[in-house]
């Protein structure tokens, strides 16, 4: 009977200490989940404002800004205002070998293979 209490007692401790870091867990979540949206709403009200302001300026001033590129400062990687132009690598369409007479996804004895791991 005794070891019984002892047993039950020990089931109640560790679901309390599993709710307790539960609780803790939330708690923190909560307080990390505003933290951000104040950071992304004090960012998304410095941006907004940093945009009038660019606005304002561009218009009174009439001159083009220039892109901020450290890199292509540093001389890593070429300016945007680079003669060469930007070419975007393509892979071709995968299309099967017309050539082919049979399937090489399956054995000769009609069982589909497996890729090795």
């Amino acid at each position: 009977m005794r070891a019984h209490r002892e047993e039950l007692q020990r089931v109640q401790i560790g679901l309390v200490g599993l709710a307790a870091v539960l609780l803790v867990v939330t708690l923190a979540n909560l307080v990390i989940d505003n933290v951000r949206k104040d950071a992304a709403s004090d960012a998304t009200a410095a941006a907004i404002e940093q945009g009038i302001a660019g606005v304002a300026n561009a218009t009174a001033s009439g001159a083009a800004s220039t892109p901020n590129e450290p890199l292509a400062d540093l001389g890593v990687t070429p300016g945007a205002d680079s003669a060469a132009p930007v070419t975007v690598p393509s892979v071709p369409d995968l299309q099967p070998d017309p050539r082919l007479r049979q399937r090489m996804d399956q054995d000769p004895d009609g069982q589909q293979s497996l890729p090795a791991q």
